[in-house]
């Protein structure tokens, strides 16, 4: 037989013994580095979905989120942001500028074809927060259309991001006709929420779809609630169902407050309103329906709504019902004639005899009065009765300090 190996600590064949003992150990630690390594720091998809939402750098993000599209478990995150980042890069002009455009657009093309519903998802996620790709986005998903639809259908009855429900209002109509069958659905839903409802309806009259009014007969409206039906009259309306124009004129006096809303909001797309019953549902005590009557009064023009518009300017209506009053005044200002007579007066001296309280109403009236048309009339009056000795005066009690300095701007321009 063979000799016994030695067994002394440094001989030959303990040190190979002991050597391919170490070797397989060394290889090992380093395969585990190598894996925790990997491991740590963000991730291809957290860098890429930063760089596109954050940033706005598309193409950069379009190399991190290729790679993490091959390496997620679950790859209906990157694929939705792909979808948004080409979209963005095609847009903002970032692929063009690289050479990459026709490629962009085949794989953007491609993309939103193959999106299900995982991916629209995770792009409405994605898109929830303000951000400069949001309505590339949104553009993609109205691309998609019924799919797109019926998720969006979903998260406006589930009350979901209200952030963004304005954006998906606008996308539904965008979408347009593929969209008609996901709303109608959701309207003929019981467990859809009546304010949704009536957003959905007045979303079919923005799409204004021909085969849209005998869907929407097909619905049983006996059950609906006042302001329900009053929508849907209006939508009929819209869709050239002119019968219906007296029922919804109702409305602006009806006791129920959903229901003059609904009025109020279908007001200027009625054609021949009497402007008299305009001005009269100026003085609803509710801010929504003050707001609607005068984006209202924008279309149906009267000289007749100057003074009761200004009025609202000093009551304690919302920003938005005062916003809506000065950019209807704007417009009548713009559309000159009789119209514009007097509106830089008369909200001067709603300054001059202190009777606006709150100091950010006051500074909205003065940025209205910059506007030319106006400067104009002021210019007028300051040669008729020393409007703007008026203004200077109370300028130097105005206690608001953005206040004061606007009106000395304004003044400056009069003075020119």
């Amino acid at each position: 037989g063979f000799p016994p190996l030695p067994k002394g600590e440094g001989s030959p064949a303990r040190r190979v013994m002991k050597n391919l003992t170490i070797i397989p150990l060394i290889l090992i630690l380093f395969t585990c580095l190598a894996c925790e390594t990997e491991q740590k720091g963000p991730s291809h998809l957290d860098v890429g979905k930063a760089k596109l939402i954050d940033s706005g750098l598309a193409i950069e993000a379009i190399e991190l989120l290729t790679k993490a599209e091959k390496k997620e478990e679950d790859k209906a995150e990157p694929r939705a942001l792909l979808v948004i980042a080409y979209s963005y890069a095609l847009e903002s002009g970032a692929a063009q500028g690289q050479g990459y455009e026709q490629e962009y657009k085949k794989q953007r093309t491609e993309r939103i074809a193959a999106l299900n519903e995982a991916e629209i998802n995770k792009m409405i996620e994605n898109l929830s927060k303000r951000s400069q790709v949001q309505q590339n986005g949104f553009q993609a998903l109205a691309e998609k259309g019924t799919d797109a639809a019926v998720v969006i259908v979903d998260r406006l009855c589930s009350g979901a991001y209200p952030e963004v429900h304005d954006l998906f209002i606008s996308t539904l109509v965008k979408i347009g006709s593929k969209a008609v069958d996901p709303i109608l659905e959701k309207v003929n839903d019981v467990a859809t929420p009546a304010g949704v409802k009536i957003k959905l309806i007045r979303v079919l009259g923005e799409i204004k779809d021909k085969n849209t009014v005998e869907k929407l007969k097909s619905i049983d409206i006996t059950s609906m609630t006042p302001a329900l039906k009053l929508e849907v009259y209006t939508t009929f309306y819209r869709l050239g169902e002119t019968t219906y124009k007296s029922e919804i004129l109702t409305g602006l006096t009806a006791n129920e407050i959903e229901m003059r809303r609904a009025a109020a909001k279908a007001m200027k797309n009625l054609k021949g309103v009497n402007t008299k019953s305009l001005i009269n549902a100026l003085k609803d005590t509710d801010s929504q329906v003050v707001t609607d009557i005068a984006e209202a009064l924008s279309v149906h023009k009267t000289k007749d709504a100057v003074e009761p518009l200004v009025d609202i300017l000093k009551s304690e209506h919302d920003t938005d019902a005062k916003e809506a009053v000065l950019k209807t005044l704007t417009a009548y200002a713009e559309a000159g004639g009789d119209l514009k007579k007097g509106i830089g007066r008369r909200v001067s001296v709603l300054l001059i005899d202190e009777e606006v309280s709150n100091s950010q109403d006051r500074l909205r009236l003065v940025h209205f009065l910059m506007h030319p048309v106006l400067v104009k009339q002021l210019k007028a009056a300051r040669l008729l009765d020393d409007l703007d000795t008026k203004l200077y005066e109370y300028a130097e009690k105005e206690e608001s300090k953005l206040v004061k300095t606007a009106l000395h701007d304004l003044l400056e321009l009069i003075r020119k």
